[in-house]
């Protein structure tokens, strides 16, 4: 029996920062969440911030990893089964849909997208961008599990797959939740689009 490990104060106090911070930003939006308001939520000093992240930027890409860190944790303990295409592309949807739905995956892109407009900025997503790619590819790589020979549609459906899913995620108000049923349409048509563009001639 493998024991738990409990966590130190320095990171149930980081943890307790980085929560802030996504909190504030995904509430307040991204220019409004200063360090001293993510402070004052974690219910810490600004000194203490400080000593954890150093500065906005060490905190942001603690953020960023942090969320890319969850992300990749999903991503790896996912497998796709059921022999029907169909079946495997729904499953490859919920599981994408799951993440880019969270208020995390808005905050890292509010923090990617400001990040990239400061040539100052010290924060750098590229790796965990990467990571996400790669973990979202072996998904995709599963579909074809049975048949090693990838259609040539491969490329557009799987574009069009995770382009529309962050357009579903782009025209939701984070203060008006879309029905269960409406998304659960959309991500059905979804299922069958991709699945008649993989199996076409």
């Amino acid at each position: 029996m493998i024991k738990e490990t409990k966590p130190t104060k320095r990171e149930v106090t980081r943890e307790k920062v980085i929560n802030a911070a996504i909190d504030c930003i995904y509430r307040d939006g991204f220019n409004a969440a200063h360090t001293n308001r993510i402070a004052e939520e974690a219910g810490v000093s600004w000194g203490v911030l400080q000593y954890h992240f150093s500065d906005k930027d060490g905190l942001l890409q603690a953020v960023i990893d942090h969320i890319f860190d969850e992300f990749a944790t999903t991503l790896e303990s996912t497998s796709l089964q059921g022999d029907d295409l169909q079946q495997r592309v729904r499953q490859l949807i919920d599981v994408v849909w799951t993440l880019v739905s969270k208020k995390e995956y808005r905050v890292s892109i509010a923090i990617l997208r400001n990040a990239g407009k400061d040539n100052g900025s010290t924060i750098n997503g590229q790796k965990q961008l990467s990571r996400w790619a790669k973990k979202t590819s072996k998904l995709w790589d599963d579909l074809f599990e049975d048949n090693p020979q990838a259609p040539q549609q491969s490329d557009t459906a799987r574009h069009l797959l995770f382009a529309t899913l962050r357009g579903m995620v782009d025209e939701i108000n984070p203060r008006s939740i879309k029905t269960k049923n409406s998304i659960k349409l959309e991500c059905d048509a979804l299922s069958e689009a991709i699945t008649f563009l993989l199996t076409r001639n």
